[in-house]
């Protein structure tokens, strides 16, 4: 958002304050604006009437229950994704070299988990908690903006090229 939206902001801020049945400052119209201001306005104005539509509660919703209404699908859709690749990666169990199409996946699956030494020793018994483990580094490496695929001795050389080693 920008400046030209502050007007249809505060059209949406006071409707669900009218709708809550609560008040807003001006302080905290304010800081609304500027916490949310990374949001398009329609980004805005598709959470606070997701906010409306299910929330009982007769108080303003805080910045953070916008922010939820608005990143919750994305991140729905990664937990779902990463469910569905770890269910993938159990069932190549068996296979000499799977294609892990998925670049996290194929990431995890040859550094954090090398797929030769992993698959043949992996124990049912200890799926369960595989999967929760590949689950929380897919969610990590999904959210991450740097390169998945690190060229460790030009950065070892890169490192110690400045210390004289």
């Amino acid at each position: 958002m920008n400046n030209k939206d502050l007007s249809r902001f505060t059209q949406i801020m006071l409707g669900m304050a009218d709708n809550f049945r609560d008040t807003i400052t001006k302080e905290g119209m304010s800081m609304r604006f500027d916490m949310l201001s990374s949001f398009s306005i329609d980004q805005v104005e598709a959470a606070a009437k997701k906010i409306m539509a299910t929330r009982k509660y007769t108080k303003m919703p805080p910045i953070a229950e916008f922010i939820d209404a608005i990143q919750g699908n994305h991140q729905n859709k990664i937990e779902d994704h990463a469910e569905i690749q770890a269910t993938f990666v159990i069932s190549c169990i068996g296979q000499n070299n799977p294609d892990f199409k998925d670049p996290i996946t194929a990431h995890l699956m040859s550094r954090r988990w090398k797929w030769s030494t992993w698959a043949p020793n992996v124990l049912e018994a200890d799926l369960k908690w595989w999967v929760k483990d590949f689950k929380e580094a897919y969610r990590a490496f999904s959210g991450s903006e740097t390169p998945l695929q690190i060229d460790a001795a030009a950065e070892l050389q890169k490192l110690t090229a400045g210390i004289g080693v």
